[in-house]
């Protein structure tokens, strides 16, 4: 069983690891808790990375259409990349009277 490594920072505290914002997107990093300096594992940097492609192909602006007598929102085919495919589920949650969050199932 390997032992867990721990990283000093130059000012002298221990990082630990936390969910932090880089670049508007949430992360797993290891964060110093005196200076605020951040860095990334190998693991981590594959799966910001991963999640940054995410926000590339959703981060944009799209127009309400009609579908019927609903309203709806076309999803870019990139996504298909990230294994989200027509039939899913989603969950829709309202965040305030302006946005809501949409979360695949």
């Amino acid at each position: 069983m390997a032992h867990e490594r721990k990283i000093k920072c130059d000012c002298g505290r221990f990082l630990e690891e936390k969910e932090t914002r880089i670049e508007h997107i949430i992360t797993g990093a290891l964060v110093c808790p005196n200076c605020g300096f951040t860095t990334l594992t190998k693991e981590q940097a594959k799966m910001f990375q991963k999640r940054l492609e995410l926000h590339n192909a959703v981060d944009q602006e799209k127009q309400i259409i009609k579908i019927g007598n609903s309203m709806g929102i076309t999803l870019p085919e990139k996504l298909r990349d990230f294994g989200i495919k027509i039939g899913n589920k989603v969950k829709l949650e309202a965040i305030n009277e302006r946005s809501f969050k949409v979360e695949l199932g």
